[in-house]
């Protein structure tokens, strides 16, 4: 049994730590006093599962000694968490489950041993102790230094459950490359034009965007189109009734990730190259977090 931190009380953190906390000792590390209150008074719910998980709940700044540390919150917050994380001189592995490729270049200035990941499940967070597990999938993990991957794999092993798999990726920018390519397409779209993920698919003009959007990504990151595309489809299919991220944040007037993401793509490039279709979402994002913050 380890005892592992997450960080962050989103869907993605509660999600975690109802499947982590049926065999480690699990403390889920929030921003409010309300939702930390909420989880420790009456449990975590899982949907369908109507018996609650004893996860503990703490706030930010009461960050106990732990064996891993998950860190689920958005790209926004990663600078605060570091830089907490850091005054700490203990090597305590952290593992970054961020979309986008914003925080990256925080990383080489941590001396933490750094895993990186992606979440490839759904999940909606219905109050502050209960969350939906709406979609099946994995969570694959990389070594941000190619020291600590022997490390990396014996986490792993420890975490990864029958019904909550965990693998491992040989290479890091390889593995957040292709969830990025997956990204930089549904997200905006999907954000600017009201739609669930599965209209990227089955409308055929968000689709033409949604390939030029694909294929700018693959350039500029240097991967193959044509995978990334399938990549694309696939995510979107199996995700066909889910509500992205970035859609959630302007319904509910928060800051999107398009910064780490479309802006991350934009910060790769020269005056040379071209992207106008990914530049015009970006602004297009932008504009509408903007207008979220006025009361119209």
């Amino acid at each position: 049994m380890m005892k592992i931190g997450i960080i962050g009380g989103g869907s993605i953190g509660l999600l975690i730590s109802s499947y982590l906390c049926v065999e480690h000792e699990v403390t889920i590390y929030v921003r409010r006093v309300e939702q930390k209150q909420k989880i420790n008074d009456h449990g975590l719910y899982l949907s369908g599962n109507p018996t609650p998980f004893p996860v503990k709940a703490l706030l930010l700044d009461e960050i106990e000694k732990e064996d891993y540390i998950i860190i689920c919150v958005k790209q926004s917050q990663v600078s605060t968490i570091l830089t907490k994380l850091n005054k700490d001189d203990q090597d305590t592995p952290v593992v970054f489950l961020q979309n986008g490729m914003g925080h990256i270049e925080q990383l080489n200035e941590t001396n933490k041993t750094v895993f990186l990941g992606v979440v490839e499940h759904g999940a909606l967070r219905k109050g502050d102790n209960i969350v939906c597990h709406t979609g099946r999938g994995i969570i694959k993990l990389a070594a941000f230094r190619k020291e600590d991957k022997e490390r990396l794999k014996i986490f792993a092993q420890q975490l990864t459950q029958d019904y909550f798999p965990v693998k491992l990726a040989a290479e890091w920018r390889l593995l957040l490359s292709e969830k990025l390519v997956v990204n930089a397409v549904i997200n905006p779209l999907t954000a600017l034009f009201h739609v669930k993920n599965g209209a990227i698919l089955h409308n055929p003009y968000i689709n033409e965007l949604a390939k030029e959007l694909c294929r700018e990504s693959a350039m500029v990151l240097d991967l193959d189109y044509f995978k990334q595309w399938k990549l694309v489809q696939v995510v979107a299919e199996n995700t066909r009734e889910n509500i992205s991220s970035m859609l959630k944040d302007i319904q509910a007037h928060r800051q999107t990730e398009i910064e780490a993401i479309s802006g991350y793509i934009i910060r790769q490039t020269n005056e040379q190259t071209q992207i106008p279709f990914t530049k015009f979402v970006y602004h297009a994002v932008k504009s509408q977090e903007m207008l979220g913050e006025r009361d119209i």
